[in-house]
């Protein structure tokens, strides 16, 4: 059974994509420190879910679901062998609100 871990803030590790931050920054607060983003939603939640797991790679997807039904999926690729962290957006759905 995978565990899934929930609540109203994430850290990320490593540099988001323009598109990740714009549509995050419209649900919520972003904190830069360093190389490390806080992320943090007064309404809502967020969950995370690890997909797969090997000595040198791991992958975890990350569900952030806002009150008005936005939904923004986000997959966390963590190479420990070059150490880097990557982040796609996997799916997105936005409220009529938000898509304009």
């Amino acid at each position: 059974m995978q565990k899934i871990v929930r609540g109203k803030s994430y850290i990320f590790e490593g540099d988001l994509p323009h598109e990740i931050t714009t549509l995050l920054e419209k649900w919520g607060r972003l904190i830069k420190r360093g190389e490390i983003v806080i992320y943090t939603i007064d309404t809502g939640e967020i969950k995370s879910k690890r997909l797969s797991e090997t000595p040198t790679n791991v992958l975890r997807r990350i569900y952030i679901q806002q009150r008005c039904g936005c939904l923004l999926e986000i997959d966390e690729d963590k190479n420990f062998e070059t150490n880097t962290v990557t982040y796609r957006i996997f799916k997105k759905r936005l409220c009529g609100e938000h898509q304009a």
